[in-house]
């Protein structure tokens, strides 16, 4: 019975934590369409296309969501433009049918460099990093607090006059800076792909 009350009480700190997550996502997005100065705004998806195996037999393959909103833009260097973003994610993991679905959420601060080629294609390359929390049970990593760095490269096209796609091949690893054991980390290998758009001032 005390087993059954503890694991009621974190699922329900764990749903606790989720909606907090949401909260502000939709924050993030009310604020997004205030900030004005013309940048692109990002939403992704992708899977992992390259992941470990963990040591309870099976391959951590996620699905990670992502959304992308620019904070502050430096001045042009050459060709290229340099920006700071911040990036709410979302990881959503459905193992094997032994296995529970396990979830990720936390944001990135981050910066982006991008080169325009042509009028309506750019490529990126961005790093960010920031707090996450982790649902996963594992022998190899810590369940809770840890934090998600990210290295991705990416291609940009516009579609349209304010509408564009994205691609973009995205390493990370979690690990909680030895916060708690175990530590070994985990990493992956996602191929995002997203819609990007700019408001009407730019």
């Amino acid at each position: 019975m005390t087993t059954f009350k503890l694991y009621k009480k974190e699922q329900l700190t764990e749903r606790r934590l989720l909606f907090s997550f949401l909260l502000s996502l939709f924050s993030f997005f009310l604020v997004a369409q205030n900030l004005g100065d013309g940048r692109f705004r990002e939403i992704a998806v992708g899977p992992s296309i390259i992941h470990e195996k963990l040591p309870e037999g099976y391959n951590y393959t996620p699905l990670f969501f992502t959304a992308r909103f620019p904070v502050h833009h430096f001045k042009s260097v050459k060709k290229g433009h340099f920006k700071v973003f911040a990036e709410p994610q979302f990881v959503l993991n459905n193992p094997p049918s032994s296995f529970p679905t396990t979830y990720e959420f936390g944001a990135n601060l981050g910066f982006q460099y991008w080169v325009p080629f042509t009028d309506k294609s750019a490529l990126s390359i961005s790093i960010g990093a920031g707090p996450h929390y982790l649902s996963l049970e594992t022998s190899i990593q810590a369940k809770g607090f840890i934090f998600s760095d990210n290295f991705e490269i990416g291609y940009y096209q516009m579609i349209g006059k304010q509408l564009g796609l994205s691609i973009k091949p995205r390493f990370r690893h979690i690990s909680n800076a030895g916060f708690l054991s175990p530590n070994i980390g985990i990493d992956n290998l996602f191929l995002m792909v997203g819609v990007f758009w700019k408001n009407n001032k730019q």
